[in-house]
């Protein structure tokens, strides 16, 4: 029976280079159990920390690896030690459940290494996340293409953000509402609505969900198969708000280091 995932291989930039290693590594470690928490109710996902800094992630859908990594860019505490991801995704026949991916050697892991292994070659690392493009080479244009260009323009707009519209714009993919954001960090709503517009805020959310949408179409071949994703995607990204509202008091990203 064929089945949609997705994959992930992070990593992150500098890890070596500052003295805090192991602190690192008990992060990767929270993060191995946050993205468990994210993922249980809805979909079946395995994911590993391994080798010091890195984590795989393979999940249900073709959207799942690209959510995760989306919302661990976000929430990610270390500025000067930032993630990057190398994505796949595409159909296989095994059952995630049975899966052992310390040593799971299908092409979507090679794929998603390459990716990976592109970004880490790269000394500006302006991008941060690279979908693997493994379609027929006689077309113009390439889904990955597309995804990659979507990326690249939303992880613009973010390294354009200060540091209040980075805030504003975090606490917005949990909330959605600015009356709630403006009662959290104690200020005006008109001053949450300078940084939300400023920080073009609404764009980056629109720009995440037809990301997700795209992905979502590699798996729904009618209308009906799609709304079905749709759904999916709607309770993966409810799961995640939820886990973060739960959470507000210690979020991975509030105290930056």
């Amino acid at each position: 029976m064929k089945r949609y995932i997705s994959v992930f291989i992070m990593d992150i930039s500098s890890s070596s280079s500052k003295d805090n290693w192991n602190r690192i590594t008990d992060y990767l470690q929270e993060w191995e159990h946050v993205i468990d928490g994210w993922c249980s109710n809805i979909m079946t996902a395995k994911v590993s920390h391994r080798r010091g800094d890195e984590i795989l992630f393979v999940g249900e859908h073709c959207f799942s690896a690209y959510t995760i990594a989306h919302y661990m860019n976000l929430f990610w505490k270390f500025a000067k030690q930032r993630p990057y991801f190398g994505l796949s995704h595409g159909a296989v026949s095994e059952d995630i459940d049975r899966l052992d991916i310390e040593i799971w050697n299908h092409p979507l892991i090679k794929q998603a290494r390459s990716q990976n292994e592109k970004i880490k070659r790269d000394r500006d690392r302006k991008i941060t996340m690279r979908f693997a493009d493994e379609s027929d080479l006689h077309n113009l244009i390439s889904n990955a293409d597309v995804l990659n260009l979507l990326i690249e323009n939303q992880l613009v707009l973010q390294q354009g953000q200060s540091e209040n519209q980075r805030l504003v714009y975090a606490l917005y993919s949990i909330f959605n509402e600015q009356k709630i954001i403006a009662r959290l960090l104690n200020k005006t709503p008109s001053t949450i609505s300078s940084h939300f517009t400023r920080g073009r805020s609404e764009l980056l959310q629109k720009n995440f969900f037809q990301i997700q949408k795209l992905l979502g179409l590699e798996e729904g071949a009618g209308v009906q198969d799609f709304n079905r994703i749709l759904l999916l995607i709607h309770d993966l990204n409810d799961a995640i708000r939820g886990q973060l509202k739960k959470s507000m008091s210690s979020l991975l990203f509030f105290n930056k280091e």
